[in-house]
């Protein structure tokens, strides 16, 4: 283990004595044996269904928390310690060197390169030895990948001055086991002494905690033998024997990849070695325990660490009304009425339990694939007190769970189950919602056009109006700050270029006038053909072609939502109508029309239309004597009723829409509403799933 013994890092404790430290009971550290747990898959390659990949995790809790299988701890770590987990796997040593400017060197360019190196720390004759690792692997053959691409570099080929990128995997010899972990870092030790690679390896046998000593890290068995060979001349006399692969241990390491340029005490890492099925339990208090891959997250409950796919997985195991918690504070505003959110704890404990074990190794997922779950950190006492009012109460039709799925804005009114995955389920239909009150305090934007025809959107206060009017009658409004940015939506977005900036003084044309970009009411684009054609790839059975000359809605539900689109006069044929949310760019929801720039329809006095395309970058217009280019760039087209178009020699498409999310169920922000005229938490659920009971499990 290097400088710092495992002795000075944790507090170990013998499974048939227990030293419980700090303030974790025996009790809580078997969490994972209580009732109505529910089990999230945070980390895990589940392949099509879920895939989260990460190849270590870091665990740290204010308490402490203990590591070992369920219900038998082995390990106390200690309160405020952060301790690494991994899998005992295929990976790839980079480079071994003393020399830490040589570390920074190759793990700047492997991060350069998109690498996710480590860096462990080992001492060779009292000197710091760092060995800089990537993995881990589900093959050699994709360890091989890797190491071929690293070696290669020719960035990194000065470093290899000895010894080039190497593959090493999870057979091991075995140097015996011991008592304390002194004596087995005593034969470590030596191991290491003599230029080899050796771990101290926390096992488990019927009298009790061991310390067995692990050499090397051979990728097959050919490399196994190779290395009993290189071991029987380098330590003669030492008894070698190959590792049984179906017994569980921890292999040990020290992990400097934060803290090797400024010699800060090593974090401990684990890797877990064992047949399939092997699990490790980390049992937290109630403190919780801190997840720092995942943004420093803090949850209840226990983690349990597997092999699935062989790839690590990651699941926190609690209790459902703890679970709910976070979920509920996640999904809806703590600051809501009482009663929705109420009415959101009946609806997420209920969707929970529906899902029985959708993702193989738990029943759901942290992220919004099923519902957003952020631990401790985003717990709200309005929140706590909404799932404690509704302890165990779910939705059921005909004696079965329901799937009460929800959204955040139906845009005023819900969607079909049919018009969006195309079933029909009894209990969810349309229904009109108050979204509205989603756009309460919110400010209006104008839709502008500068003298160089540039067009964009400026928020109210930004502007005043000058009292004049152009020819057609549209208002003149000037520009009343310096550096004020056109926008492309109603809607600041800090990563989104603006159109154009203006300066106090310049006059504007005004086109029209809209609420900002909210979960009610939004506006998206414009996108070129090429932006959509990207977007639209691999979404539909028929290819979309390279470009898009014409885009319309042909088929839309009950709720009005969009159902069918035709791309050049084609169906565009997805799965389902939810599809086209993402064909298009990441629409906020199918409730929407289709602005074309493009081209422009006109009604003849005999009553025919006629519809005018750009051409060659150039708007046309119809004249007694045939078509006529415009002036290049955007032209404004009046229609019979006062309303502007803005139409461009490129073809481009706005997406004007209502709504946030799928739309079928409940609305939470149309729940929201409903609290605020009075209803309770029962009849807002009775009025989004239809024909519903609530049931008390």
């Amino acid at each position: 283990m290097g400088k710092v013994g495992l002795a000075a890092i944790l507090t170990l404790s013998i499974a048939t004595t227990p030293m419980m430290m700090n303030s974790i009971s025996a009790k809580e550290a078997t969490t994972s044996e209580q009732a109505d747990q529910i089990r999230v898959v945070i980390f895990a390659d589940l392949g099509s269904q879920y895939k989260a990949i990460q190849s270590t995790v870091t665990l740290t809790s204010a308490s402490g928390f203990h590591i070992g299988v369920q219900g038998d701890p082995w390990l106390n770590a200690s309160a405020n310690q952060s301790v690494k987990f991994g899998l005992d796997a295929y990976a790839v040593k980079v480079l071994e060197t003393t020399d830490t400017r040589e570390v920074n060197g190759v793990v700047n360019r492997l991060q350069a390169m998109k690498e996710a190196p480590s860096v462990m720390m080992v001492r060779r004759q009292g000197v710091a030895t760092y060995q800089i690792v990537l993995g881990d692997y589900v093959s050699a053959a994709e360890a091989s990948k890797v190491r071929d691409r690293v070696t290669t570099d020719a960035s990194l080929a000065a470093y290899y001055k000895k010894d080039k990128p190497v593959i090493t995997g999870n057979l091991h010899l075995g140097a015996g086991s011991y008592g304390s972990e002194q004596q087995a870092a005593a034969v470590q030790q030596k191991i290491l002494d003599a230029g080899m690679d050796a771990y101290i390896a926390i096992t488990k046998t019927g009298g009790g905690l061991q310390f067995a000593v692990w050499v090397g890290q051979a990728a097959d068995q050919a490399e196994l033998n190779a290395l009993r060979n290189q071991a029987a001349q380098k330590l003669p006399g030492m008894s070698l024997q190959p590792v049984d692969a179906s017994q569980m241990g921890l292999l040990a390491r020290d992990n400097v990849t934060v803290g090797y340029a400024n010699g800060s005490e090593p974090i401990p890492q684990y890797s877990m070695s064992g047949p399939a099925g092997a699990k490790l339990w980390i049992n937290g208090s109630s403190s919780g325990i801190k997840l720092s891959e995942r943004s420093n997250r803090t949850y209840r409950g226990s983690f349990e660490i597997s092999a699935y796919n062989n790839r690590l997985a990651l699941v926190n195991e609690l209790p459902l009304e703890q679970y709910l918690y976070s979920v509920v504070a996640m999904e809806v505003s703590p600051s809501w009425p009482a009663e929705s959110l109420k009415a959101q704890a009946v609806a997420a404990r209920t969707f929970a339990l529906f899902q029985g074990n959708k993702f193989k190794i738990g029943q759901v997922v942290d992220t919004t694939q099923s519902q957003a779950y952020y631990g401790m950190d985003k717990e709200h006492p309005n929140t706590n007190a909404a799932v404690e009012a509704t302890t165990g109460l779910v939705m059921k039709v005909g004696g079965k769970l329901i799937e009460p799925v929800y959204s955040s804005n139906s845009g005023g009114k819900t969607a079909d189950s049919s018009e969006i995955w195309g079933n029909k389920t009894s209990y969810l239909v349309s229904v009109d919602s108050p979204d509205d009150v989603a756009e309460k305090g919110l400010p209006y934007w104008y839709r502008v056009m500068l003298s160089d025809n540039t067009t964009g959107y400026v928020r109210e206060d930004q502007v005043k109006d000058s009292g004049r009017k152009t020819d057609a009658g549209l208002p003149i409004y000037t520009i009343t700050t310096d550096g004020t940015n056109l926008r492309e939506i109603p809607l600041i977005q800090a990563d989104v270029k603006p159109v154009a900036i203006v300066n106090i003084g310049t006059e504007v044309v005004i086109l029209d006038k809209t609420i900002q970009s909210n979960t009610m009411n939004w506006i998206r684009g414009p996108y070129t053909s090429d932006e959509l054609v990207k977007a639209m790839s691999g979404k539909s059975k028929t290819p979309v072609g390279s470009s898009i000359a014409r885009l319309e809605v042909s088929g839309r539900g009950p709720s009005d939502r969009v159902t069918e689109i035709k791309v050049n006069g084609q169906v565009f044929d997805v799965k389902n109508p939810d599809t086209l949310r993402s064909a298009l760019n990441g629409l906020p929801s199918t409730r929407f029309d289709i602005e074309e720039t493009g081209s422009y329809t006109i009604l003849g006095a005999n009553g025919e239309t006629r519809t005018l395309a750009s051409s060659n970058g150039k708007v046309q217009a119809a004249t007694s004597k045939g078509n006529a280019a415009l002036n290049p760039g955007s032209n404004l087209i009046m229609g019979g009723h006062g309303q502007v178009h803005v139409i461009t020699g490129e073809a481009l498409y706005r997406f004007i829409g209502t709504g946030n999310g799928h739309g079928v169920g409940m609305s939470q922000w149309g729940a929201k509403g409903l609290a605020d005229q009075g209803y309770d938490y029962q009849s807002i659920l009775q009025y989004y799933y239809k024909d519903i009971n609530l049931v008390k499990e």
